[in-house]
């Protein structure tokens, strides 16, 4: 499991998960930004709690990294289960210093991860192969212990995380 890439989103625009896990959701922990990135803990209707990560078009900075790990690590210590969703929609395709930084956070962290996180989506954006192939790596090297999703189909991520996909919800991306 390991926040491998990085995501953010700008914090006025809605989530993927739709009305059920929004910046005006019940945060459990303040949302935050740095840079591309947008990082939000919110209580979920299914899961209890999902760290959701979501990245803008922007380039990926140390402080997005930085946030990125701080805040995944605050989510862990309050000691329940959660799902993370990993929003790159419009995410840039990171570097390989940030790529690897992240993958050694993820594997020195992957004990306390795994003993919190219940599920993993990551959404890609359109024939975003190259952010896909980024991903795809990070997940071999980190093998997190959970189910894990990658798609840029929003409905296949709201059944991965147990909401019905049939019922209405606000689209993230006019583009």
């Amino acid at each position: 499991q390991a926040p491998g890439t990085v995501v953010c989103v700008c914090v006025c625009m809605p989530t993927a998960l739709g009305d059920a896990a929004t910046s005006s959701a019940d945060p459990l922990i303040p949302s935050e930004s740095a840079g591309c990135l947008t990082m939000h803990f919110e209580a979920h209707p299914t899961l209890g709690a999902v760290l959701r990560m979501e990245a803008a078009s922007a380039p990926i900075t140390d402080e997005a990294i930085d946030l990125l790990e701080r805040y995944s690590l605050r989510a862990c210590e309050r000691g329940e289960k959660f799902g993370v969703l990993w929003d790159l929609r419009q995410c840039q395709v990171p570097g390989m210093r940030q790529t690897w930084r992240c993958i050694r956070w993820g594997t020195e962290h992957k004990a306390t991860l795994d003993a919190r996180m219940e599920t993993l989506a990551v959404l890609l954006g359109e024939d975003d192969r190259l952010l896909s192939s980024v991903v795809g790596f990070v997940l071999k090297v980190c093998l997190p212990a959970v189910p894990t999703l990658v798609s840029n189909d929003v409905a296949a991520v709201r059944r991965h995380f147990g909401l019905d996909a049939a019922e209405p919800q606000r689209e993230a991306l006019a583009t």
